[in-house]
């Protein structure tokens, strides 16, 4: 279990921002046209635009829905040697388990007895945590002021552990039994009478079973204050160069099915967020205090996983700007500015001319590295100064969702570069490895003025406590 503790610190820190780095030398630009045709700006002016009748701002849409990215599990299997537990015990649990100086057994006086404990042995069984101790006693009977016969009775401590943190992010034994393997019996009056003490010695460490649980419940580890200070970090943006960063946005930590074998312990656990790499950070939403941790029994051993890839206001206006709108001739489009929520202002020059504003109400995949702008429409009353020159408001538009707007890395690129970031994240304590099985474009909208292209990844992270 430290070793999980002492990965999860390690994730939040550092080593994700070294990953994330890792994710941004895959950066070869941002905001560049992908799929448009750019020529020599056009020498003719076919037909121009007659002026607006209002200004282009009073024209403006009203905002809509924000688009939302699927939320994501990212799920991370940990397998977790169980080795270090048995020592741990030995050198927190008393050695003495019961003692009784003065039980009374009838005619043969008076029982006195100790009980004391072997070594801990630990093993993983199915989906626990097996915690096993020899028990030794010595028995003596006692009558008049002396002891005249004793006997050496044996049993076995056995506490099983659930491989099951509580909502709390707490271990707990949940039953400790104590079987009897030898019994003890004691001989009176010169051996014509024996006496079975077995039962009273059962009895006195069946009272004891409560206090050996609460010794083992407290050395078993208690991962709240590590989950509080995991969560806290990976709800802060990790900032990268050029002003962009990573955002995880967490919102609930599960646990799956665990299962164990041998000295193994497998775990698993379910972190569901809204990841993000923004090419330019901001503000990140304020991450909720650590929720309680929930059980699903139906998690996976596999992520799936939906990056949104955040694009900046003013990258569609860079990628229009410069590009050649194929319509009944070319018209170019020598400037623009703006963003597709709130509009973008275009100076054309060719088959039309002059000033010309759309707003955009979406976006989509354009290609398996571009995206594009969608449901693209004239500002205001645009669409009439078209029509009004006899130019195809239709293939106008058209024109500008065809122009891809490239982003800062590629889904393929993720497939090869994942696995290697995430193995260099190994170190002396923690071997990390990762796999991705798929890598491909998802959905695509817009936040506001912001262009959301989420790249779908599913895959695995597997780490072993060395």
């Amino acid at each position: 279990m430290r070793g999980l503790v002492g990965w999860n610190s390690r994730l939040a820190g550092s080593d994700l921002t070294r990953l994330a780095c890792g994710l941004l030398l895959l950066v070869c630009g941002c905001g560049g046209s992908g799929a448009s045709s750019r020529s020599s700006t056009p020498s003719v002016c076919h037909v121009k635009l007659p002026p607006r009748g209002v200004p282009a701002a009073a024209a403006r849409p009203e905002p809509r829905a924000a688009f939302v990215a699927p939320r994501s599990t990212l799920v991370v299997n940990v397998d977790l040697p169980l080795a270090g537990l048995g020592p741990t015990l030995e050198t927190k649990v008393p050695r003495r388990v019961a003692e009784e100086r003065d039980h009374d057994i009838g005619i043969a006086g008076r029982l006195e007895y100790t009980v004391d404990r072997g070594a801990f042995t630990v093993r993983a069984v199915n989906d626990s945590i097996v915690v096993e101790a020899p028990l030794v006693a010595h028995a003596r009977a006692c009558a008049k002021g002396s002891c005249y016969a004793s006997c050496d009775p044996e049993a076995k401590a056995t506490a099983v552990v659930p491989l099951k943190l509580g909502a709390d992010y707490k271990l707990r034994t949940s039953s400790v039994r104590v079987d009897i393997t030898k019994g003890c019996t004691v001989k009176v009056a010169g051996g014509f009478v024996r006496i079975d003490v077995t039962p009273q010695i059962r009895a006195g460490l069946a009272q004891e079973t409560g206090r050996i649980q609460a010794a083992i419940d407290k050395e078993l580890p208690n991962l709240k204050p590590e989950a509080t200070r995991l969560w806290n970090e990976l709800g802060k943006p990790r900032s990268l160069p050029l002003g962009s960063c990573v955002v995880l946005s967490p919102e609930e930590i599960t646990q799956g099915p665990a299962s164990a074998a041998g000295d193994l312990a497998h775990l698993r656990f379910g972190l569901l967020a809204r990841p993000e790499l923004r090419v330019r950070c901001g503000e990140a939403p304020r991450a909720p205090s650590l929720p309680p941790l929930k059980d699903d029994a139906a998690l996976t051993a596999t992520s799936d996983v939906n990056l949104g890839i955040v694009l900046p206001p003013d990258v569609a206006a860079r990628a229009l700007e410069g590009a050649t709108l194929e319509m009944a001739s070319r018209t170019q489009v020598t400037k623009a500015s703006g963003d597709p929520a709130t509009g973008i202002e275009l100076d054309l020059l060719g088959e039309a001319c002059g000033a010309a504003g759309i707003t955009a109400g979406s976006a989509s995949w354009h290609d398996t590295a571009t995206v594009s702008l969608a449901n693209v429409e004239p500002i205001g009353g645009d669409a009439e100064r078209f029509a009004a020159a006899n130019v195809d408001v239709a293939s106008f538009v058209k024109s500008i969702e065809g122009i891809g707007i490239a982003l800062p890395l590629a889904p393929d690129a993720l497939a090869t570069a994942l696995p290697e970031l995430a193995r260099g994240l190994s170190d002396a304590t923690v071997s990390v490895d990762a796999r991705i099985d798929e890598s491909k474009p998802a959905t695509a909208g817009l936040r506001g003025s912001e262009i959301v292209a989420v790249v779908h990844l599913r895959g695995a992270m597997t780490m072993r406590a060395k």
